[in-house]
């Protein structure tokens, strides 16, 4: 079924949006910056967004989606808990560094993460939902008897915290850091401490 017009303006209007927040922050991402940006009036705008923390939130989702569709089909199909993990490290760090622009929005998004309480939400509903799905991950594997007894919640933690130290460094200082050689360092930490 071909795409309706009113999917395809929001489409347009949130990858316009994308583009100001991953140029010049969430400051950039004005309803003046998207019409110049987009040729459309404020109206058309308003009509599939009522508000800017719509348009936020549609251009934070759409970062995470891009993100997130790097690491599922590859944790799917790790065959061992060690594919496993290394697929979640490699895939949410490799889906930061190649999306360049999804991985720039949400560093703008920390960015404002203490000065502005609905970035601290919806920051804080990504890190949970990460959390859970790496916790999921090291329960099957518990369960199964493929790891040894650990606090799951914590190292759930601690992936998130692998992935995100070794994307940031990437962003933050590029080619400092050898992003493969460190997702594979981080696997084989991980695993070598899950062992049972």
């Amino acid at each position: 079924m071909a795409e309706s017009v009113r999917d395809l303006r929001r489409g347009q209007i949130v990858a316009a949006a994308r583009r100001l927040v991953a140029e010049g922050g969430l400051e950039a991402l004005t309803f003046g910056a998207l019409e110049e940006r987009l040729s459309f009036t404020r109206g058309v705008i308003t009509y599939h967004f009522a508000s800017k923390d719509e348009i936020v939130r549609a251009v934070f989702a759409s970062a995470v989606a891009e993100i997130d569709a790097a690491v599922r089909h590859e944790v799917e199909a790790g065959a061992t808990i060690r594919d496993k993990i290394h697929a979640v490290v490699r895939g949410n760090v490799r889906g930061f560094v190649d999306n360049d622009v999804a991985g720039r929005v949400l560093l703008s998004f920390w960015g404002r993460l203490s000065a502005d309480a609905a970035v601290r939400t919806i920051n804080a509903e990504l890190y949970a939902r990460y959390r859970r799905r790496a916790a999921r991950l090291l329960r099957a594997a518990r369960a199964a008897g493929q790891i040894a007894r650990v606090d799951v919640d914590v190292m759930a933690s601690l992936l998130v915290g692998l992935v995100l130290g070794i994307a940031t460094q990437h962003y933050f200082e590029p080619g400092s850091v050898d992003v493969d050689a460190a997702v594979e360092e981080a696997t084989r930490t991980v695993v070598a401490r899950l062992a049972p």
